[in-house]
């Protein structure tokens, strides 16, 4: 039997995975799918509500915010959370698209820089004929001063020029090149993204970013949750707001202490101007007045708390007042706590009750409080308690005085003052109690604390004047506390982003500002004949054209040459 002649199939040959992840990788098309999806990752992240970070970590929390998500979201709730779709940017799809992204412009740029290399230090240094008439950049013209001419002109201009041939026919051929290093440029550019990519990984995986409340002279905080020997300690050992004579705040700063182990770094901090303290930076985030220091023991002397109480910047609004008797001797002043809240009227109105000294040994005279917020001004009507006759006219404004027998109260102003509920105070009646808390402020400008909600209503606790609740408990205020916020940070990262900031910047600047060219002349005779690289963008043809003319020759510009800037 004759052998068969046909010739036989090509044989496939065999699948290169990685050629083709390295191709996936440094095709244009993937590399915009890639940022295309990260950036509609982000979008979600930003219009889905996203779990709230302290409760990332608490599964109870987290299950009663989903519940709240159901109102919104139904049956889909549990999916979207399945899907990370509430926690976007911790989950794991999301940080691994975007180390998916780092290998590809990781890839993209080992690939870019051997035929960048290349192209800077080996360029093409000859072209075949053709090339003069196709070339984008190219012109053509007549002058009398030949090779040599044109090798001035264009060493003037700054390119470096060789003569790469000369024909026997006496036709020479010249490559030049002016800045060729700058297509380092858009490598560079490339590298400076990568290391953006990787600063915010390493920020993300390996920092470290908490802010805490610490009072002046209070037990040092630490700093981590977890006990070990790395862990770090900071005292605030004062926190200072300077003011001016005017009274404008010009100054925030704290002087903290930083311990770990038994060594200590004590140093001042302000928001710009960091303290480094065991590969950490401590800044002030924030300077907090309204904290006091409240002590309290039961009957026997046990301690049931020594803390500060944060107002967390709730307030209540109050009005300040000042009573003086029939020889203008001031009785009382300063700002009036709330007591109550009066909820007979149309409107709810805060009450209070104000005990001023009688006069020649008499029983003290008290009075009645109440006033509400209208329109951004507080509004006080002050009555006589024992007859609940309204004094002088209701609805007083700041700057008003109203008289009762010996007695002139004037209403100074409304303000703000520190003020909070909270539940499981020592003392309440039970854990669920309400009590709420006022930081007032007198004549001589100190604060006291005043608390109601405990057994035998409210008291008003003076610095320094312990004051005994008819349950037997012991209250010591122990004055108003400056705090700073505290936020101790680790960015490993953030030295990758400041350089890659830099490398950024710099190659675009030598991209769109020192501009590349190459070129290649051939002379013929009389004739001319310039063909070059550059930007698309640029008018390098006209350039090359406004050569020839400088060269002497009167073919080569063309109509509107000499009147484009």
């Amino acid at each position: 039997m004759a052998a068969d002649a046909r010739p036989r199939a090509a044989i496939p040959s065999s699948f290169d995975p990685f050629k083709f992840v390295w191709g996936l990788l440094t095709n244009v098309k993937f590399a915009l799918v890639l940022v295309g999806t990260a950036a509609f990752a982000g979008l979600i992240g930003i219009v889905l509500p996203q779990v709230p970070g302290p409760m990332r970590g608490n599964a109870a929390a987290k299950a009663a915010w989903l519940e709240l998500r159901r109102q919104d979201f139904g049956m889909f709730t549990t999916p979207m959370d399945r899907l990370g779709l509430f926690d976007v940017f911790h989950t794991v799809w999301f940080n691994g698209l975007w180390v998916l992204i780092i290998v590809a412009v990781t890839v993209c740029t080992v690939s870019r820089f051997l035929p960048t290399w290349r192209s800077v230090h080996r360029p093409t240094r000859s072209v075949g004929d053709g090339y003069f008439d196709r070339a984008h950049h190219r012109a053509s013209f007549t002058q009398p001063g030949g090779a040599d001419a044109v090798e001035r002109l264009l060493k003037k201009r700054r390119y470096a020029v060789e003569r790469t041939r000369t024909d026997p026919d006496g036709t020479v051929y010249l490559f030049a090149e002016r800045f060729s290093w700058s297509q380092y440029g858009t490598f560079l550019s490339h590298l400076a993204l990568l290391m953006l990519l990787v600063g915010a990984l390493l920020t993300r995986f390996a920092g470290f970013n908490e802010t805490f409340v610490i009072g002046e002279n209070t037990p040092a905080v630490p700093v981590f949750a977890d006990p070990g020997p790395n862990q770090l300690f900071v005292q605030m050992d004062k926190a200072v707001r300077g003011t001016d004579p005017t009274g404008n705040v010009v100054d925030f700063h704290s002087i903290v202490t930083v311990r770990r182990g038994t060594d200590t770094v004590t140093c001042k901090v302000t928001v710009n101007d960091p303290c480094s303290a065991f590969g950490y930076k401590i800044h002030q985030a924030a300077f907090f007045n309204d904290i006091a220091k409240l002590h309290v023991t039961d009957g026997s002397g046990r301690l049931i708390w020594d803390d500060l109480v944060d107002f967390q910047s709730e307030t209540n609004a109050v009005p300040t007042l000042r009573v003086t008797g029939p020889d203008n001797q001031v009785l009382f002043e300063g700002d009036l706590p709330q007591m109550s809240t009066d909820t007979s009227g149309a409107l709810p109105q805060a009450r209070a009750v104000l005990s001023v000294p009688g006069q020649d040994g008499a029983a003290p005279t008290v009075f009645g409080a109440t006033w509400r917020v209208t329109n951004g001004v507080l509004r006080l009507t002050m009555s006589s308690l024992g007859t609940g006759a309204t004094i002088g006219q209701p609805d007083l404004m700041p700057g008003d005085s109203v008289h009762q027998g010996p007695y002139t109260i004037s209403y100074v102003q409304g303000h703000a003052i520190p003020a909070i509920t909270l539940l499981k105070f020592p003392g309440a009646p039970t854990p669920d109690t309400p009590v709420t808390l006022q930081m007032p402020t007198g004549a001589d400008g100190k604060t006291s604390l005043y608390i109601s909600g405990l057994d035998g209503g409210g008291f008003q606790l003076a610095q320094g004047r312990p004051v005994i609740s008819p349950s037997g408990d012991t209250y010591s205020y122990n004055g108003q506390v400056n705090a700073s916020g505290v936020s101790v940070k680790r960015d490993p990262g953030s030295t990758f982003i400041f350089v890659a900031v830099i490398m950024a910047l710099v190659g675009l600047a030598i991209t769109f500002y020192i501009p590349r060219r190459r070129l290649w002349v051939r002379v013929q005779g009389a004739r001319t004949s310039l063909a070059g690289v550059a930007e698309r963008t640029t008018r390098f043809s006209r350039e090359l054209r406004l050569m020839g003319a400088e060269l002497g020759a009167r073919d080569a510009l063309q109509e509107g040459d000499l009147g484009e800037t």
